[in-house]
C-alpha cells in the first residue's frame, strides 16, 4: 500500500554523478509493483506513490504541466500553489513531489530544474501559519518530510549538488519541535516516525550526522509512547499496526529496543490463512504470519482469539481517534478455512460517501442504534475465557451492551438497546458469500446459517485494496424497542463445505 509506504533501509552510500539507461515513457509504467532496476532502493516508495497517483508527467519539459490522480497543474510561479480541501491526501502527495522521480528518470537536469523552481516559488511560511496557506504551499508536516524523502532520492540518484540546500531548509523543518508529531509537544504518532526515518536516511545520503543524532534521540523518547503494555498502538487500525512495527522495528535496534509485544500483538490479529483484515483505516493484508496466541488489550481496546483453526477479532475501547472507525463492539470472524464477518477497509482517503461509509458504523459488524450516525461512545469491554465476551457503552442518551460467545464455528450475540427508535445489527459477511433464505452460501461451498428476527440481505462495498471496490453483502436483523429497550439474540453457525 503506497499510502502507507516509506523506505525503511539506513544503510547507503554517497551519489556521484552517473549516466543512466534511457527510461520507458511513464505510459509504459501502469504497474506500482514493477520498481526500476535503475532506481536506488531508496526511491522505490517514491516511484510506487508516483505511480499509484497516476502522474502524467509527458507535458512537464515542454509546457511546466503535470497530471496528477487526474488533476491538471501548472507547476510554474502561481500555479505551484495549489491545494484540494476537499482530499487532502491529494494535497499531500502532489507537493511532495514524488512525481519528479518519473521526470528525473528521463530527464535528471529537468527534474533538479522543477524542484528548484517550485523551491523558489514557495518558501517556507513558517510553523505559525495558517492551516491552509501550510497545505497549499506544501508546507504542512506531512508535506515537506515526505519531499524530503524525494530529494534524498533525487539527489542518491542523480548526485546533483544543487539540491543540497533544499535538502537543508527540508531537514530543518522536519527538526523543528514545534512541527514535529511527537514529545515534548504533541502526542506520539506513526507520522513522527516516518519525519525521523526521512532524517536519517537523508543525513545519511547527504553526510549530516546532525539529522541522524536528531532523529534516533527523538525517536528514543517516543518509542516507548507508542504502544500499550499489551503490544496494541493507539492508532486504532490494525494495518497501521504492522506500519508502526516497520517504521520502529530497525530504529528500535539501533537503541537497544525490541518489539516483540507488538509483533505478538500483530501475529494475534492476523487470520489462520495469513490475512490481516483491515480494522480501521487500510486494506487487508495477505502473507503474514498468524501467531494462534490471544490478545486483549483493554487500554486500547483490541481483542482476538483462534480456537482450532477458527479465528474471532473484537473492537471495543476508546472513541474514534486516529485512524479508527465508528466499530466499537465491532467482529470480525475466521471459521471453517473461509473468513466469514469482514471490515469494509477503506476506498481512499477523498472525503466523500465511500470515506463516511467506510467509517460509519453500517460499514462493521456492530449494534446501530438508527438515527444516530455519530453515535461514538467509550466502550468498555470483559472477557471470560476467550469464549464469553461482554461489551457496554453509553453516551448522548443511547445505552448498548453486547454478549458474544464464541464456540469456533459458533457465534451467539445478545444485544440490548435503548435511547434509539430502531436498532440494526450488522453482520458484514466477506466477499465469496452469497445471501440465502437462512443465512448465506460461500464460494466454496461453506454455509452460514444465521437465525434472527426480521434479516435482510443488502449489497455493500467491500476495498479490497486501495481504489478498489469488490461486490459484497451485509446480513441485517432489525429490532424495535419493546417497553424502552430493544433486545436482538442472533445465533451464526458456519458449516465445511462438503468434501469432494
Amino acid at each position: 500500500m503506497a499510502v502507507l509506504g516509506t523506505s525503511l533501509s539506513f544503510a547507503g552510500t554517497f551519489p556521484s554523478s552517473a549516466s543512466h539507461a534511457p527510461a520507458p515513457s511513464w505510459k509504459e509504467r501502469p504497474d506500482p509493483g514493477e520498481v526500476p532496476e535503475e532506481l536506488p532502493a531508496r526511491c522505490k516508495s517514491t516511484y510506487r506513490s508516483a505511480v499509484q497517483w497516476k502522474s502524467d508527467v509527458s507535458r512537464v519539459d515542454r509546457d511546466r504541466v503535470v497530471v496528477f490522480d487526474g488533476r491538471q497543474v501548472r507547476v510554474q510561479d502561481a500555479g505551484w500553489r495549489v491545494d484540494d480541501r476537499k482530499h487532502g491526501a491529494w494535497s499531500l502527495w502532489f507537493h511532495s513531489l514524488v512525481w519528479l522521480v518519473l521526470v528525473a528518470m528521463e530527464d535528471p537536469d529537468l527534474a533538479v530544474e522543477v524542484f528548484i523552481e517550485r523551491d523558489r516559488a514557495l518558501p517556507d511560511p513558517g510553523a505559525s501559519a495558517s492551516k491552509w496557506e501550510k497545505r497549499e504551499t506544501g508546507w504542512t508536516q506531512g508535506q515537506f518530510r515526505n519531499r524530503l524523502e524525494t530529494v534524498t532520492c533525487l539527489y542518491e540518484f542523480t548526485g546533483d549538488k544543487r539540491l543540497r540546500p533544499i535538502a537543508h531548509r527540508l531537514a530543518k523543518a522536519n527538526m523543528d519541535p514545534y512541527r514535529y508529531p511527537g514529545l515534548p509537544y504533541k502526542k506520539v504518532h506513526n507520522h513522527g516516525a516516518m519525519s525521523n526515518i526521512a532524517l536519517i536516511q537523508a543525513g545519511t545520503i547527504f553526510g549530516v550526522q546532525e539529522w541522524i543524532d536528531v532523529a534516533l534521540k527523538r525517536l528514543e523518547a517516543d518509542l516507548r509512547e507508542v504502544f500499550e503494555p499489551c503490544g496494541m498502538m493507539y492508532e486504532q487500525a490494525s494495518v497501521y499496526q504492522l506500519h508502526n512495527i516497520k517504521l520502529l522495528e530497525k530504529a528500535a535496534s539501533m537503541i537497544g529496543e525490541k518489539l516483540e509485544a507488538p509483533r505478538q500483538a500483530l501475529g494475534a490479529l492476523v487470520r489462520p490463512d495469513g490475512v490481516l483484515e483491515a480494522i480501521g483505516d487500510g486494506n487487508p493484508l495477505s502473507g503474514l504470519e498468524p501467531s494462534g496466541a490471544s490478545l486483549w488489550c483493554e487500554e486500547t481496546g483490541w481483542g482476538a482469539v483462534t480456537r482450532n483453526g477458527h479465528h474471532l477479532t473484537v473492537r471495543f475501547g476508546p472513541r474514534e481517534v486516529g485512524h479508527g472507525h465508528l466499530d466499537h463492539g465491532g467482529v470480525t470472524w475466521f471459521a471453517a478455512g473461509v473468513p466469514v464477518l469482514s471490515d469494509r477497509g477503506l476506498f481512499d482517503k477523498r472525503r466523500d460517501d465511500r470515506y463516511e461509509y467506510a467509517h460509519g458504523m453500517s460499514a462493521h459488524s456492530v449494534f446501530e442504534p438508527v438515527g444516530h450516525p455519530d453515535y461514538d461512545p467509550e466502550t468498555s469491554g470483559v472477557n471470560r475465557s476467550d469464549r464469553l465476551f461482554k461489551f457496554s457503552d453509553e453516551r448522548d442518551g443511547i445505552t448498548r451492551s453486547r454478549t458474544i460467545e464464541f464456540d469456533g464455528s459458533t457465534l451467539r450475540v445478545m444485544d440490548t438497546g435503548s435511547g434509539a427508535e430502531s436498532w440494526i445489527q450488522h453482520w458484514q459477511l466477506a466477499p465469496g458469500w452469497t445471501p440465502t433464505a437462512t443465512g448465506a452460501v460461500h464460494s466454496s461451498g461453506a454455509t452460514l446459517t444465521l437465525r434472527c428476527d426480521r434479516m435482510k440481505a443488502v449489497r455493500v462495498e467491500h476495498y479490497s485494496d486501495w481504489r478498489v471496490a469488490d461486490q459484497a453483502w451485509d446480513l441485517q436483523c432489525r429490532a424495535k424497542p419493546e417497553a424502552g429497550e430493544a433486545r436482538l439474540v442472533t445465533t451464526l453457525v458456519v458449516t465445511p463445505a462438503p468434501e469432494a
